[in-house]
């Protein structure tokens, strides 16, 4: 049985696509599932390393898999990996910071990480939080047993915008390459144009702080960060 891919739909393409544009060399998948991934990884030519919380599940012949617990300090030795590979993790993660402090650990100087998260910013998660309460690929922690009445676990507990991701991956030591998204979903529609224009003309207001502005800038001119439904962010160890 083929290991099933545990991500949004396109989101392993387009990894895979930046990863055919670099030399292949030593790579950790974390977490890596079943492995669908890490095999097409392998297939390209990288050395693979995988990496679970649950490696039981792991599925791939050729290949095995670690115990990793990515809450906690992972199993690899510091420069050890060319590549780091996260894909839809950092959003299940206590603390995001420790994600890319141990990526930044376990990569050599010049290696690169690629991590995908949904994304939070854009028009149709700033939808979903004026209609639910919660930004799109979240919802609320208010889940029980109901014979029970024991709370139960959620699996995306922390949703990281790009900017805090940017300044987590700055000050560790990243520098961000590439932006890219799975898909861009409804960014022809006739509200999502009128809100991308309400953004654009609250971007040059002069009553924001600078930064403010500059933030509101940046967002209405990135096509993945306003529409892109997951952001798929290459980021270079310096």
């Amino acid at each position: 049985m083929l290991a099933s891919p545990d991500a949004a739909s396109l989101v392993h393409d387009v990894v895979l696509s930046l990863l055919r544009a670099e030399k292949a060399g030593c790579l950790l998948d974390v977490p890596t599932g079943e492995g669908a991934f890490a095999a097409h990884a392998k297939e390209l030519g990288y050395e693979v390393s995988c990496g679970d919380i649950v490696p039981e599940r792991f599925r791939v012949p050729g290949l095995t898999c670690d115990r990793v617990d990515l809450n906690q300090r992972w199993p690899y030795p510091s420069d050890k990996f060319d590549y780091v590979t996260s894909i839809e993790a950092i959003e299940h993660l206590e603390n995001p910071w420790h994600l890319i402090r141990e990526a930044a650990r376990v990569l050599r100087m010049g290696g690169k990480l690629f991590l995908s998260t949904p994304n939070i910013l854009s028009i149709k998660s700033r939808v979903s939080i004026l209609l639910n309460g919660y930004q799109n690929y979240f919802t609320a922690m208010v889940n029980h047993d109901p014979k029970t009445n024991k709370e139960l676990p959620v699996d995306h507990i922390n949703p990281v915008s790009f900017f805090e991701l940017r300044h987590i991956l700055a000050r560790n030591g990243f520098s961000i390459e590439r932006v890219e998204t799975n898909r861009c979903l409804k960014k022809h529609s006739l509200l999502y144009q009128l809100l991308r224009r309400l953004l654009h003309t609250r971007g040059r207001s002069q009553v924001l702080h600078d930064k403010a502005r500059a933030m509101v800038r940046e967002l209405v001119l990135s096509e993945p960060l306003l529409f892109g439904e997951i952001l798929i962010v290459q980021a270079r160890k310096l």
